[in-house]
């Protein structure tokens, strides 16, 4: 199918989906305006782990986590997935999906789907880099930590058995306490075996949002902030986006408007269950700051270095706000940390952050035209993924705008949950 004629086009949301498709929107010759409710990077955006990890880009529903979320349910103050008691009539349709989606045949098929778009994320983020946008990616590798040796080695029979999928190269063998701390000497005692896994990269999160904002710009987009879009509908040839300032027009729009898509996306007739899950993350400024990834045994806690600091993320939290710091949370975080590390002062915290992350059932995005409405495309519901998959996501953000429905991928099909025969 031809492509259509380069028009304008206005992308709801300046986080990192948003950007990324306002990047290869401005590629393809279109005129692009970000609208945004509050700034660029808002959200998950700029407090994320910095992850650009297609080999650890597995859906989230499993079995494991339905039981953690079960579980937190009864002890809130264990666990890294939590359902807030009073949420669960707001969370019932997507809960009730993701239970569906957590089967292992399910996993297996979500994540299969998943990597058309992790394929792409090595070769769109060195093109990145070499158009000087992504700076300071790390490529130092994750070191995975464990307490005993069973775990460490269960851990890395699991990585090589994902290591087969061709997204990563085999994990390095299982280290003892003397040769993890040879590479980091910051380790406290709970850290007694652990093993490099090489492939996955990581960048400050932050830095990437400004470079993309300043590249965008540079080019001639337009970014308006502090202009929250209340509804959005197709007239004719024209798209028109309801505002508190008035009616705006454009030739086309993309929904990328993260945990705040489906206020949007419920009116068009796309039932997406794009639900808010709230990741936590803080900054400290260890004695000895590491210089690869960690991930702390079954706490489900990564540490990434960024420069001068570094950031701890974690958790996934429904209790049906999309903002709103739990202090337990942050302690929660810090007692599981600190076995692992030592040379830090906990109390000396600093960034403490929320970011409301897009959750779908089944861990997969939602991107695609709006049937009916084929000039409002969506690209949301990234869930824990946006930074890995939002290069990818950009690039077929555009094809869908260029080339509408035809250039879609049924297994982002944002109708699938609309569509009863689904489930």
């Amino acid at each position: 199918m031809p492509a259509r004629q380069p028009g304008d086009v206005t992308v709801v949301g300046a986080g990192l989906i948003g950007l990324f498709s306002a990047h290869y929107l401005l590629e393809r010759g279109y005129d692009v305006t970000l609208l945004d409710a509050a700034g660029a990077g808002g959200g998950a955006a700029r407090v994320n782990g910095g992850w650009v990890c297609p080999a650890r880009s597995d859906p989230l529903p499993s079995w494991g986590v339905v039981r953690d979320g079960l579980r937190s349910l009864v002890r809130p103050d264990d666990g890294s997935f939590f359902l807030g008691a009073r949420a669960l009539p707001h969370v019932a349709g997507y809960l009730g999906r993701f239970v569906l989606s957590s089967g292992r045949r399910r996993f297996e098929r979500s994540w299969d789907e998943l990597d058309v778009l992790n394929r792409q994320t090595a070769r769109l983020v060195d093109e990145l880099v070499g158009a000087g946008i992504v700076v300071g990616l790390q490529d130092e590798g994750f070191l995975m930590l464990h307490p005993t040796r069973a775990r460490a080695e269960a851990s890395r029979a699991a990585l090589l058995a994902v290591s087969r999928r061709g997204l990563s190269p085999a994990p390095e063998r299982v280290l003892g306490r003397e040769e993890l701390l040879e590479l980091e000497p910051g380790l406290g005692e709970r850290a007694r075996f652990g093993f490099v896994h090489r492939g996955d990269r990581w960048l400050d999160p932050s830095r990437l949002v400004d470079r993309l904002v300043e590249s965008a710009l540079s080019r001639g987009a337009h970014l308006v902030t502090q202009a929250p879009v209340r509804a959005v509908r197709q007239r004719g040839s024209r798209v028109e986006l309801a505002t508190p300032a008035g009616v705006r027009g454009a030739g086309r729009v993309v929904i990328a408007a993260g945990a705040w898509s489906e206020r949007l996306l419920r009116p068009l007739g796309v039932r997406g269950y794009v639900t808010p899950g709230k990741g936590y993350s803080f900054t400290v400024r260890p004695e000895h700051p590491p210089r690869h990834v960690l991930r702390l045994g079954d706490t489900h806690i990564g540490v990434t270095p960024m420069g001068d600091r570094t950031r701890l993320v974690g958790l996934v939290e429904l209790d049906g706000t999309r903002e709103g710091v739990h202090a337990q949370r942050i302690a929660l975080m810090r007692r599981q940390a600190a076995p692992y590390l030592t040379g830090i002062d906990w109390d000396a915290s600093t960034d403490v952050a929320v970011g409301p992350r897009p959750m779908t059932p089944d861990g997969k995005p939602l991107i695609g035209c709006v049937p009916g409405a084929e000039r409002i495309v969506v690209a949301t519901g990234h869930n824990m993924l946006g930074l890995s998959l939002g290069a990818a996501t950009g690039r077929l953000v555009a094809d869908l705008v260029a080339h509408g429905a035809a250039a879609g991928v049924p297994a982002f099909d944002p109708m699938r949950f609309t569509r009863r025969r689904g489930w």
